[in-house]
């Protein structure tokens, strides 16, 4: 049995970790631009709206590899950072929204995983899994856009 201690460098490294993720709490433009885009990407997919199959299938990959790729590293590490802000802010508004963000967060995730790797197949559960996916982004997204108003990306709706 050998013990091993922990050496400075060892800290340093957790310590540089643990700073990284609290600044990161802060810096919610990645991840807000690249949840509007999932979103408008997705709403392309819509049956209501009709776009050639060949611009369709590409939006769908993109949508997927984005999905399963780029939206965990930025969105997820965002999230992760930034829940201790949302437990312990002293805005209930903040508080509130961001609770009901991350349940629809893990509900369009969840759903989004089902549907990248199973799909639709066209029996009553993957469509339920389709219908959360959708409806659970339809929340999501002006939900996001009202929780982040006072530091949002889309600037030009904004007043002040």
């Amino acid at each position: 049995m050998s013990v091993q201690a922990a050496t400075p460098a060892d800290d340093n490294v957790w310590s540089r970790l643990q700073q990284y993720f609290k600044r990161l709490a802060f810096h919610h433009k990645k991840a807000e631009a690249i949840l509007y885009l999932m979103f408008l990407s997705g709403l392309l997919l819509w049956p209501f709206i009709t776009i050639p199959w060949q611009v369709e299938r590409t939006v769908l990959l993109m949508h997927m590899l984005a999905g399963i790729s780029i939206f965990p590293v930025f969105v997820g590490s965002f999230w992760l950072s930034h829940r201790n802000l949302i437990k312990n802010s002293k805005k209930k508004f903040l508080r509130q929204t961001g609770t009901i963000i991350e349940y629809l967060l893990v509900a369009c995730t969840l759903t989004g995983i089902y549907l990248t790797f199973w799909g639709n197949t066209g029996n009553n559960f993957s469509i339920l899994m389709q219908d959360i996916h959708f409806y659970s982004s339809w929340l999501l997204t002006p939900l996001v856009l009202r929780h982040a108003w006072r530091w949002t990306v889309i600037k030009f709706f904004r007043k002040s």
